[in-house]
This record gives structure tokens, sequence and C-alpha cells, in this order.
């Protein structure tokens, strides 16, 4: 029977790739697509059916035996050493490094060789032969983004997937009225491998989890492993250590600014329009002290911030690794849709919205909780974002976002990490 459903699917397959090649054949004399000139979809396609082919292909390292202890990592697509699963890393290695056998996949894994020093036990190249073993053979699995849709996990591992993002505030994969069909099907196949979602609140749960992402398994609701350092927040050795790494002045304070990314639009740093000065000066006279701007772009973005901005309080951040390090040191937040609002706002410091291109954003991608509801106050140019810093309500803030907080149905109580952990160890011992 499993033979009989194995030839279905490939004859399945084949059928979709005669389609695609007789699509491509269309377009060498036409530029046709839904979407514009933009042939994404088209190369999305082709990833769908070459994930199709490797689920079965990749059978194959079915010899290499479950090993219990075994956990393997991933963060960003293998792009970095960050976010949730990073947290886990480093809680297992210290409170566990007997019990647990640390594996990290990367993009560049020979770049990451030092992880050796904190606990990790082997740094393997995504997509390799390592890799493909040591993904197959794990007891459990953990990533931050999208799984990758191709392994065929076996049903003796367990595969848990951290997010990285709180709150539920833009619409997210399934939920994206542009979302297109050949990402709907990566998705929802995606979602197939994946035994175990983290939440960091109600919202999140009933939104993201069973809606965008299509989940149908089981949901861990105990907050985001990378939010534990913000809800606990009891020293202030990270502030110091960026301070230290950008040569910021120990007295100066810090305004970061981290825009989200919008799909084809703003492909440079210089897209964003931010009035730095008059920022600056807002900064100085609502909240005293010498200020300097930190700038965040996504890492999408390929134009960074040019060189004569050096002399105007700003130092682009972009390349930093972790984004939570930088929200530690941070006295004000300056964003748009970014779900960093939520990780930002349990700290209770300043936050606000500078939203150009809201209406359009409304109509293109959407919300599941109002932007104009959210607890930040909102502009929608420069002059009104220096108003609002000029003119911010410390208190009324601070009972906004504990309302915030309340209505979403917060999760994010410091313990998530050692939640999560203890569950890999459980999963690690059956």
């Amino acid at each position: 029977i499993e033979m009989r459903n194995i030839m279905h699917r490939l004859i399945q397959l084949l059928k979709r790739y005669r389609h695609y090649r007789q699509y491509q054949k269309l377009l060498k004399y036409r530029k046709y697509s839904r979407y514009g000139a933009d042939f994404r979809s088209i190369a999305r396609i082709k990833e769908y059916i070459k994930d199709c082919i490797y689920l079965i292909v990749l059978r194959v390292f079915y010899i290499f035996p479950i090993k219990k202890n075994r956990v393997m990592f991933m963060s960003f697509e293998a792009g970095k050493y960050a976010c949730n699963p990073r947290r886990i890393s480093e809680y297992l290695a210290k409170n566990y490094p007997d019990d647990v056998e640390i594996i990290w996949a990367f993009k560049g894994a020979n770049n990451f060789r030092w992880l050796a020093d904190w606990g990790v036990s082997k740094t393997v190249e995504y997509g390799t032969f390592s890799f493909y073993r040591y993904a197959l053979s794990s007891r459990v699995f953990v990533y931050n983004m999208r799984i990758p849709a191709m392994i065929p996990f076996r049903k003796k591992q367990t595969t848990i997937g951290t997010g990285h993002g709180g709150g539920a505030y833009k619409k997210l994969l399934l939920d994206n009225p542009s979302i297109r069909t050949s990402d709907q099907k990566i998705q929802e196949l995606s979602a197939s491998h994946t035994d175990i979602l983290v939440s960091s609140c109600k919202y999140y749960t009933k939104y993201v989890v069973r809606g965008a992402f299509a989940h149908k398994g089981e949901c861990l609701e105990c907050g985001m492993p990378r939010n534990d350092e913000l809800v606990n927040n009891h020293d202030n050795k990270t502030a110091a250590y960026i301070r230290k790494y950008y040569n910021i002045p120990a007295d100066n304070k810090i305004i970061l600014y981290a825009p989200t990314y919008r799909k084809g639009k703003r492909n440079e740093a210089t897209d964003y329009n931010l009035d730095v000065r008059g920022i600056v000066e807002a900064a100085k006279e609502r909240f005293g002290g010498e200020w300097t701007i930190l700038y965040r772009m996504h890492y999408f973005i390929k134009k960074r911030l040019p060189a004569d901005t050096k002399g105007q309080h700003i130092i682009d951040v972009t390349d930093y690794g972790d984004m939570q390090d930088l929200l530690l040191a941070a006295d004000i937040l300056i964003t748009d849709y970014s779900s960093s609002v939520w990780d930002y706002s349990l700290l209770k410091r300043p936050c606000f919205l500078y939203t150009t291109d809201l209406d359009e954003y409304l109509e293109t991608q959407g919300f599941y909780v109002d932007v104009r509801d959210w607890p930040f106050p909102l502009a929608k140019d420069n002059a009104a974002l220096v108003d609002n810093i000029a003119h911010f309500d410390e208190e009324q803030y601070l009972k906004d976002v504990h309302k915030h907080h309340t209505d979403l149905g917060s999760f994010d109580n410091g313990n998530a990490t050692e939640t999560i952990s203890k569950r890999i160890l459980q999963e690690c011992q059956k």
C-alpha cells in the first residue's frame, strides 16, 4: 500500500512538472503572471515539486538510527544563531551538558565553529549529507521560522516550532490576502511536519498557530524563550555590551529604529525617510540627555545607510546577530508593523509607530488587531512622530500596555525557556 501511494505521488509530481515546463515555455514569448513582473510564484512551484520529491528520496537516511539525546537547532532558515532556538540551546548546554547532544545547522557552518565553546556539540552545513543525516537522526528538531518542507521526519521524532514574533499583529502566511497558491502549498506541507508550536498569547494561538500556520497539533502556551530576558531584565549587562560594541558613550541614551519588511517595496534604507534630527531633538526635550539612533533594517534589505549619515547620531546595526540584545539596550523603540513591539512592550519602555504607508498596508496586508488599537502612539508622518515623542504620556502609556497584554492574553512570564527545555528532555527520555 505504501509503495502504491509513493508511485501515485510520483505520477502526480511528473504531471505537475510537465505543466510547469509548458508554462515556462509560455513565459518565453510573453511576460504574463498573475503578479505582474514578479515570477516568484513560478520558482515556488518548482520548490514545491522539489520538496515533494525530496520527501521520498531522503527516506534513504532512515538507515541512521534516531539518537535519543540528540537535539538539532535551526534559526531563521539556518541563517543565524539567534532568537528562541539560541535561548533554548544555551539553557540546555548550561544546565544539562551531559544529557543532550546539541547540533546546529547553518548556511556557512564554518563561521560558527566557535559555538563549540558554548556547549554546541557540532555545527553542520545546511543542505549537505551531514545535515540530512543529523536532521533525520535527532530525537528533537527545533526551528523558529519555516521548517524544511522536504525533510521526511519520522514518527518517533518530535519537531518544535518556536516562532520568531510575539503578539498577533500583521496578517501572516495563509491569512495574508496576497499569498500565492504555491506559497500556500509549501506552508501546508511544512505545517504537516510540525508536532508542537509555541505561543506567546491567546490571540497568537487563535489567529497565527491555528490560522496562519494551519497547525492542528499541540500548542505549548508558555511565551517566547527570547522574551524571558525582557520580562526578567535583572541587570543591564547587555545594554553596556551594546554601547561598548558600537562605541556609544556610556551616558548616551539609545533610540532603536527597526521597521518591518515590505515585499517588493522600500528596498533601500533611505526609502524610509526618517527625520533623524527632529527625533533626537524631541527625545532631548521630553526625556533629556544625549541620544544615539541605532538603525536596523530587515535582513532582506540589501542597500544600507550611506556613509555620510555617520555624523548624524546614526549607527547602522542591521548586521548585528540578535535583535533582542538591541531591544534590551534601547531606551526608545520606533517601528511600524513589526512584532518586535510585543517583545519591547514587556520592558514597559516607550515605543512609537511610524507608519507612512498605513492605508496601503491595511489594504494589501491587514492586521489581526487594528493597529489603531495598539497601545503605541501612531504617526503617519515625521511631524506627527516628533510630536508624539515630545508629548509622550508615560502614565497613560503604561496603562494601555497593561490592558494590551491582558486583552491579547499574554503567556510571557519569564519561564518559557525552562518550560520548553524540560519538554525537550521529556521527549529525549521516551
